[in-house]
């Protein structure tokens, strides 16, 4: 009986002993797992920190090149691109916006001043035959006159200036910048001429602006003789007209009544109404 439980003693011993080795088998290759995990995360870690670092440098990048971009933006652009550093060229967008903009402003203000053959079609067809050449020069001397007032005080007087913080006519009558064209073009330091854009909008406003003139004539057709068409040909267009454009489209006093400014289309309540209400007096007188 003795023998037996000894037997079972040293059989329960060497189970034991037995469970034990498969433990500290089964936690070695733990040990060794988690070792290598690490090792794994380890490098990864590294992986992931060297994006980061390539990351930082694009965006440093980017950001030096968007400081540049815009540096280089808010430069004036020139005809003559980049010659003192104050200037820059032309965008190939900036060029081709630039061209459409004068070829449809040149194209429209061709077609107002087609206005004045209209006008003196209607003006011949109205009148008796002996006055016909008589209209036909005064339509043409509209033209002429309306040109010269337009250019001494009129584009002076309408659109020039100055303009306060909220850009209305910081006098709310008149401007007072561009008296004979003065503006047109500017002097760089370097002794190269540099155009701006009122010449075409000069030259659009113009047509608009000879167009009031024309309407009064045929209000005094056969009322007035021609030295008297002439002086009033050319105060409308250097005085009377541009003040009443300064007032609404120059952001004068009548623009700055409401919060939306002066509306007006076609221009029906200022070259028409300027026109039809000189040709009421014209003919009252």
């Amino acid at each position: 009986m003795k023998v037996i439980r000894s037997l079972g003693v040293v059989a329960l011993a060497l189970g034991v002993s037995a469970d034990d080795k498969a433990l500290q088998q089964r936690l070695a290759d733990l040990q060794r797992l988690v070792k290598s995990q690490q090792d794994e995360l380890t490098i990864q870690q590294a992986e992931f920190d060297h994006v980061q670092e390539l990351i930082a440098k694009v965006a440093a990048a980017r950001q030096l090149t968007a400081d540049s971009e815009t540096t280089t933006t808010t430069l004036p652009p020139s005809i003559h691109g980049n010659v003192t550093g104050v200037f820059r060229n032309y965008e190939p967008a900036e060029s081709t916006a630039g061209a459409l903009d004068h070829m449809w402003l040149i194209l429209c203000g061709a077609l107002v001043m087609f206005m004045q053959a209209g006008f003196a079609m209607v003006e011949s067809g109205c009148c008796r035959a002996k006055n016909v050449q008589n209209i036909l020069l005064k339509n043409l001397t509209d033209v002429c006159m309306g040109t010269l007032g337009w250019w001494f005080t009129g584009w002076c007087f309408a659109y020039s200036g100055p303009y306060n913080d909220d850009d209305f006519l910081a006098n709310g009558f008149i401007g007072s910048e561009s008296v004979f064209g003065m503006g047109f073009l500017t002097v760089r330091d370097d002794k190269q001429f540099e155009p701006s854009s009122n010449m075409l909008a000069w030259f659009f406003q113009w047509a608009f602006c000879s167009a009031a003139s024309t309407i009064v004539s045929g209000g005094v057709a056969e009322r007035v003789n021609f030295s008297g068409y002439c002086i009033y040909s050319f105060m409308m267009t250097a005085f009377i007209y541009p003040v009443v454009v300064a007032w609404t489209w120059g952001y004068g006093w009548l623009a700055s009544m409401n919060s939306v400014g002066y509306m007006d289309f076609a221009g029906s309540g200022i070259v028409h109404m300027t026109g039809g209400v000189g040709a009421l007096v014209g003919a009252a007188v």
